[in-house]
């Protein structure tokens, strides 16, 4: 079994993470699908005006009845999109980082966790795209993360930011070289040159270009190269300026997410990312 993990709150952000998880549910072979609603604070049990005095029991009954609600509309969008396989809905009263973690732990068919961001910067009304950075770099799996508005399309073109110097990160593909093979995606393998100089010509480049060809024999690929001084900036203007479907991002210090996660979060996810963006582990 296959599983797909997807915590949830009530806002457009999930309900479009949702469809777009369902749908990629379908082609790419899973079979469970996990709605996951946490309790978005410990102010849902405090009523503030009472001086932090915990709330009712009418009042955390209604709590729940709104989650469970949430949940059951949740449900009916995926089995709308044609997955007709099985759809479980879980609630937890710790928080959604902790939650998400535990199940990851006791349940060994969940095989990626989705996530969607909201496109803009300051204050979100997801409690999911406020714990987006937190959330993706503790994963132990695959995390999806999708832009609010993007919808699901079948994907051709996958962007791979890479680093020269570290050939063996392409290693990590390893697992989906078959998948890619299969499904004839054309990967576009990009390294940010930060020189910013277009004279330079590296010296790692030569060996990277062979190993690559021989590495990703018989999957349609190219190599591009960016330069500038900021990675993040580089690889946004050439998914944009490029017919781009997904973006995958490799594991480690080179990573795409690494890179946004030490600039401004902000900036790079909420403002800018308008791209599916595949985290590998």
């Amino acid at each position: 079994m296959k599983t797909i993990l997807i915590p949830v709150d009530s806002t457009a952000t999930t309900e479009n993470a949702v469809l777009f998880a369902a749908q990629w549910a379908q082609e790419y072979g899973y079979d469970h699908i996990i709605l996951m609603k946490t309790y978005d604070s410990v102010f849902d049990y405090i009523n503030i005006s009472e001086g932090y005095a915990l709330v009712n029991e009418e009042t955390v009954n209604r709590i729940h009845e709104n989650n469970e609600a949430l949940l059951d509309h949740l449900e009916h969008l995926v089995k709308k999109t044609g997955f007709t396989t099985r759809v479980s809905k879980v609630t937890s009263s710790f928080t959604m980082l902790r939650s998400i973690n535990n199940y990851l732990k006791a349940d060994n068919t969940i095989e990626l966790l989705v996530l969607g961001t909201e496109n803009r910067a300051g204050s979100t009304s997801s409690t999911v795209s406020e714990n987006i950075i937190s959330i993706a770099r503790t994963s132990r799996v695959k995390t999806l993360i999708v832009p609010e508005g993007d919808h699901y399309k079948e994907v051709s073109n996958v962007l791979i930011p890479c680093d020269i110097s570290r050939a063996d990160h392409l290693e990590r593909l390893s697992d989906y070289k078959s998948f890619l093979k299969n499904r004839n995606h054309h990967l576009m393998l990009l390294y940010i040159d930060t020189k910013g100089d277009k004279d330079t010509r590296d010296h790692n480049k030569e060996i990277w270009e062979d190993y690559v060809n021989d590495y990703l024999k018989n999957i349609p690929y190219s190599i591009h190269y960016s330069f500038g001084k900021e990675i993040v900036r580089g690889i946004l203007a050439f998914a944009a300026s490029h017919h781009t479907d997904l973006i995958i991002a490799l594991p480690g210090e080179h990573s795409f997410l690494y890179h946004m996660a030490n600039r401004s979060i902000s900036e790079a996810i909420y403002q800018n990312v308008s791209r599916p963006v595949l985290i590998l582990k």
